[in-house]
Formats: structure tokens, C-alpha cells, sequence
């Protein structure tokens, strides 16, 4: 309830996303609006947002206050909707059909849209399922052998991270990382030998990972299969038909988007990189985009590595986390930490400087989960060391 209610206090400081608007369209059209109702609705929605946004920031500047020139939020939302009366740029039907393929997050915020309006719907239903994934991830600790008061702890991590920020806009980042959770939790389920639950509740959230994006959802499913191999391989305890089952119901779905994927030509990997290289497909496709795809890599991670030399939480935070976890159980450790890696391969993929922390959120996964349990193992040892009394 406190997330939630935070996240009402600070909305008038979020800058909206062009993606919002794509999704917020896409919402309108399923509730029976044509196309051209759909985007102007959608569009003074944004408008709007952007207007209260940009009022916010000049209402900061002392020149301009000295000289009276703070433009009133209407004036600047008609700019905005005469600006892009055509829908917000890019324009490419490339880059459009990148959504169209993904709908589960559109369908999901159709209620909330039609009773709140556009803007706020999504960000409603973006929110409840930040809600929803911070208790995942008190139930996954709990499953776990944690003590409640440390797994409300990781609760209130995942939503003080930027797991709770990003949650808290009109993006899949919500719903994407409530459904990994979801996927975490049958995941230790099977592995700890509660079959029905753990299939169900696997299944159900790949699959409903793939509708609202099908790229995510694929690299989780790719990440649990390859963890539950290795724990097949390397942790005897997990030798029984949980784990088995564990990498067969990952494995069905990863191959089972492949297969969708190239039957129905989604956008892949391609697609994306020439997206990334183009400026969403404004300039001519490039010859080469892996060759550059390394190069930018290159870069990227060196000087992601000198910003965290100067501030190294994150690093500190998914090292303690990842200790903590295999010291708890190397299965538990193997699921999550490939869970939080799906963050890092996003962030390879995709390595735009001005994105990263929303790309790579999913990492902090790993010590949302981690750190409760090693402050309670910290609690345990110092419980240990108390002399008794005779």
C-alpha cells in the first residue's frame, strides 16, 4: 500500500514515454475506438503529461520566473498535440509493428484505461503489477525457509530498487518483472517437489510473459532450462522429476517462441539491431550490425565498468546477493541468478547508453532475493556466537 501510494504522490514528476503512447493507443482500440480516435486520445493523454512535465521544470528556472515567462500547462500541450497531430515519431512501420506483436500489456490495462483514462490506466496497471511482483518475491523467500520479517524486507527492496521505479511508469518493465518473478516461484516449486503448483504457475507466467513480450519471456525461459540442466548435472538433491519437469516446461516454451517467432516473422534480433542502429529505422539499414554490435559493446561496458569503480552498489549488491543464495542453496542460486543474468543479456543486446539502467533492471533480481537471505544468515551466525548461560 505505501508503494502504491508513493507512486500517486510522485506522478506528477514522471516524463511520459513515447512507448506509453504506443500502448495506451493500442489499449483505446481494443476498448472499440478506430485508429484515428485511438491516437488522438492517446496523443492529449501524453500531451498533457508532457505539458506538466516541462511547466515543472521551467517553474525551476529563476530567469524565467523573473521575467514572468512560465508558459501555462495548456498552452504547452497544444504545442504538443499541433506538433504531432500525425502520432509521435518514429513513424516506420518497422518500428510500429514492434508493438503490435506484443499485446499483453494493452490488453491487460484495457479496464484500468477505460474507468482512469489513458494515461493513468497503464500506469495503474504497470504499478498493481510491481505490487503483485514484490509479493512473488515475498512468497518465493518464504518458500525459500526464510522468517517473514526478512522476506518482507526483500519485498520492500524489490519495490525501493529500480524494480519499484521503473514499475512505477506506463512500460512493460512491471509486468515483465511480476511475471519472472511468478516464473521464479514455480521454479522452486518443481524443484522443491510441488509439481502441480510449481507447473502451473511456471507455465502461466511464460506464457503470459510471451504475449506482453515474447523477446523477455524467451530469454527467461532459455535462462531456467539452462539452470535446471545445470543443477541435473552439478546438485544431486535436485536428481528427481521436478527438475526434470522444470527443464522440459522451459524448454517447450523456449523452443515454442522460436518456432512462433519464425512462423509468423516477429521482429528478432535483426530487426532490433538495425532498430538500434538507425535511429528507429530513420537512416538506412546498416551492412554489418553485429560487427557493430561488438564494437558498441566494447565501449559500453568499459565505461559502464569506470561508473561503477566510482560507485559499485549495484556490483556490491548482486555479488552479496549471489553468495548469499548459493550459501542458502545452490538450486535456489542457479534460478535466480539466471533470472537476473536475462538483465544483462538484454543490456548486450541492446547497449544504449541512455537505457541502461531500465534495460539491465532485471539483475536486480538477484539481490532482492539475496540480500534478505544473507542478513539472515548474518542474524544466525551472530545468534550462533551467544554464549549460553549455565
Amino acid at each position: 500500500m505505501a508503494y502504491v501510494l508513493l507512486q500517486l504522490v510522485g506522478k506528477p514528476s514522471l516524463l511520459p514515454a513515447n512507448d506509453t503512447y504506443r500502448y495506451a493507443r493500442a489499449s483505446l482500440e481494443l476498448l472499440g475506438d478506430s485508429p484515428e480516435q485511438a491516437h488522438r486520445t492517446a496523443l492529449a493523454a501524453y500531451c498533457r503529461d508532457q505539458a506538466n512535465y516541462e511547466v515543472r521544470r521551467i517553474q525551476l528556472d529563476p530567469l524565467a520566473l523573473a521575467q514572468d515567462k512560465i508558459p501555462s500547462v495548456e498552452q504547452r500541450a497544444e504545442a504538443c498535440r499541433t506538433k504531432w497531430a500525425q502520432g509521435l515519431a518514429p513513424h516506420h512501420p518497422r518500428y510500429e509493428r514492434i508493438f503490435e506483436v506484443r499485446p499483453g500489456f494493452a490488453v491487460a490495462a484495457v479496464p484500468f484505461v477505460a474507468a482512469l483514462g489513458a494515461d493513468s490506466g497503464l500506469l495503474v496497471t504497470s504499478v498493481l503489477f510491481t505490487v503483485a511482483g514484490g509479493l512473488l518475491a515475498f512468497a518465493l523467500l518464504r518458500a525459500a525457509g526464510v522468517p517473514a520479517p526478512f522476506a518482507a524486507g526483500g519485498q520492500a527492496f524489490y519495490y525501493a530498487c529500480p524494480i519499484g521505479w521503473w514499475g512505477g511508469f506506463g512500460l512493460t518493465e512491471g509486468p515483465v518483472l511480476a511475471l519472472a518473478m511468478g516464473a521464479l516461484l514455480g521454479a522452486w516449486w518443481l524443484l522443491s517437489r510441488r509439481l502441480a503448483a510449481g507447473t502451473v504457475l511456471l507455465s502461466a507466467s511464460l506464457v503470459t510473459g510471451t504475449a506482453v513480450k515474447y523477446s523477455g519471456a524467451l530469454l527467461l525461459a532459455a535462462a531456467l532450462t539452462a539452470a535446471a540442466v545445470v543443477c541435473l548435472v552439478l546438485v544431486r538433491d535436485t536428481r528427481h522429476r521436478g527438475t526434470v519437469l522444470l527443464a522440459a516446461l522451459s524448454g517447450a516454451v523456449t523452443a515454442g517462441i522460436a518456432l512462433l517467432s519464425a512462423w509468423y516473422s516477429l521482429p528478432g534480433s535483426g530487426e532490433t539491431l538495425q532498430d538500434t542502429f538507425t535511429q528507429h529505422y530513420e537512416y538506412p539499414d546498416v551492412a554489418t550490425p553485429w560487427s557493430l554490435l561488438a564494437e558498441l559493446n566494447g565501449h559500453y561496458w568499459t565505461q559502464w565498468s569506470q561508473e561503477q569503480a566510482r560507485s559499485p552498489w549495484l556490483l556490491a549488491a548482486i555479488t552479496g546477493g549471489a553468495w548469499a543464495l548459493f550459501r542458502h542453496s545452490r538450486a535456489l542460486g542457479w534460478i535466480v541468478v539466471a533470472a537476473g543474468a536475462t538483465g544483462v543479456a538484454t543490456e548486450i543486446a541492446h547497449p544504449v547508453a541512455g537505457q541502461g539502467d531500465r534495460l539491465m533492471v532485471a539483475v536486480w533480481i538477484i539481490a532482492v532475493i539475496g540480500l534478505p537471505l544473507l542478513l539472515h544468515q548474518f542474524a544466525q551466525s551472530r545468534v550462533a556466537r551467544v554464549p549460553t548461560s549455565t
